[in-house]
């Protein structure tokens, strides 16, 4: 599997399958798990907080992510990787997409901007955000 040009700093919420982790650092990324980090069952909110302190990019499978609450301006800074499907589904969707997701943060890096990213096998919706 060849390497990421763009080094991406990931926080993968507890939800994240561990084949993603194992992706994710094939690719050359900098992966940091919640299992390793935060108690069990920590809520949406601080897992966020975490990753945004960390200046990591918020991987999740979680659907309450989806939830404006994480547009508020306390969430200014949070960019996240939505990951949709059934756990099997995931990797594969990634690498379908992961090439897309790592120009666009590269873009990210560059403007000034977040980005929240909905990825699924077939299917990839990339919004930008201005830094709050």
């Amino acid at each position: 599997m060849a390497l990421a040009a763009i080094k991406l700093r990931l926080f993968n919420d507890e939800n994240v399958p561990d084949s993603v982790a194992r992706y994710l650092r094939a690719r050359g990324h900098s992966v940091h798990r919640a299992k390793g980090q935060l108690a069990e069952k920590t809520p949406d909110p601080v897992v966020a907080t975490y990753a945004m302190e960390d200046s990591r990019i918020l991987v999740s499978s979680d659907k309450d992510f989806n939830s404006q609450q994480f547009m508020q301006p306390r969430y200014g800074r949070l960019s996240r990787i939505a990951l949709v499907g059934d756990g099997p589904t995931l990797v594969p969707a990634l690498r379908e997409h992961m090439h897309l997701i790592e120009a666009q943060w590269a873009h990210c890096e560059v403007s000034g901007t977040r980005m929240v990213v909905h990825v699924q096998v077939g299917q990839i919706r990339i919004r930008t955000y201005p830094l709050t």
